[in-house]
């Protein structure tokens, strides 16, 4: 577990970089920027939220819903944004598709307001498929055009997967001795950091280049 709190600690260092780095040109960026930043930002400020409630060894669960709604919510408005002008089509897609689920989601905690006291892991496990799809569909139009958060796109994709098998072997995984839990846990963690260190590589090589020839 030791190992699990350094690599999660590492996770949330970079992911601070990233939030603030990103928040620097926040106003000067799209809308697919803005949103990716403001994603970045409730993750963070969630993170960081569950890091206290741990110390404090005090239940943290249900803070995973935030999670679960601004991660979901926000990528797919970022996702939106992003195919906007590229396949309009798909766009609209994203939309109705995400529209759907969030409305879902909402009758899934009506029915079973306990949801909200735990770690849904179903809600998290379809927000995950989902936002794959839209990963993949992305990655697909980056094969024959030069479009922006290339680099985000992968890091995102390699860490949803992980995270979707986490979730979709969350029951199991309880059953499981104490070794190879931690051994999962500190796979999706190392893959957290891979993903934070492409958006920071995105951030430098995209971004940073903006900033310093506006100065």
């Amino acid at each position: 577990m030791e190992t699990l709190k350094i690599f999660s600690g590492i996770g949330l260092v970079i992911l601070c970089i990233n939030v603030i780095i990103y928040l620097i040109g926040f106003f000067r960026n799209e809308k697919a920027y803005k949103y990716f930043s403001l994603y970045l930002l409730a993750i963070g400020v969630v993170q960081l939220i569950m890091q206290a409630f741990a110390l404090r060894n005090q239940n943290n669960h249900f803070l995973s819903n935030y999670y679960l709604f601004s991660q979901f919510i926000l990528l797919s408005i970022f996702f939106y944004n992003l195919f906007l002008g590229v396949a309009k089509r798909k766009s609209h897609l994203i939309m109705a598709t995400s529209v759907i689920t969030t409305i879902g989601l909402v009758i899934q905690y009506s029915v079973y307001p306990d949801n909200y006291f735990t770690f849904n892991s179903l809600g998290l496990l379809i927000t995950s498929v989902i936002l794959i799809a839209y990963s993949v569909l992305y990655l697909y139009e980056l094969l024959g055009k030069k479009l922006p958060f290339h680099f985000v796109t992968i890091g995102l994709f390699i860490y949803l997967i992980s995270s979707a098998l986490i979730f979709a072997s969350a029951t199991s995984l309880v059953s499981i001795n104490d070794e190879f839990y931690v051994y999962i846990w500190n796979t999706n963690a190392i893959l957290f950091i891979i993903y934070q260190l492409l958006v920071l590589w995105e951030w430098k090589q995209r971004f940073l280049p903006r900033i310093t020839h506006r100065h």
